[in-house]
């Protein structure tokens, strides 16, 4: 959701018997889900629910510019944190983590990464409710 209005994007996914489908790659925009989580529809417009977290963190990137010269310095990243980039557009890539790499390590290598490509910045995107963007979804407490 983006100033009330459901963000729509392709993605892929696996079908499950259950009607459910497990979310193969982290999206870009849309919140509050990342690779390997399992959820459901529940509207014809695409509204979802997570009915199980897969683990991950989805870390969405931005940039002011161009991404494309940033990709190999994102992947080397990803795979420094057991991580994979997922996908990326002109202005922005996707990251999907284990969040049982920590959120220190994480951020410090986000951080540092900004440093270094200033008209980048990051974001949780599956960390913080989808609703308000601060209330944290707290699923890794459990994880």
């Amino acid at each position: 959701m983006k100033d009330g209005v459901p963000r729509a994007e392709p993605v892929h996914v696996q079908p499950l018997p259950s009607g459910k489908y497990i979310l193969l790659h982290s999206p870009g925009f849309v919140e509050g889900i990342a690779g390997g989580d399992e959820f459901e529809l529940v509207s014809p417009e695409g509204l979802f629910q997570v009915t199980k977290r897969g683990g991950n963190l989805a870390v969405q990137i931005f940039s002011e510019d161009s991404i494309g010269n940033y990709l190999p310095q994102l992947s080397s990243i990803a795979s420094s944190l057991g991580g994979v980039l997922d996908g990326n557009i002109s202005q922005g890539a996707v990251l999907t983590i284990p969040v049982t790499t920590g959120f220190p390590a994480i951020e410090a290598a986000l951080n540092a990464f900004v440093l270094t490509a200033p008209s980048c910045t990051w974001y949780y995107g599956n960390v913080y409710s989808p609703a308000d963007g601060t209330t944290p979804l707290l699923w890794w407490a459990n994880a």
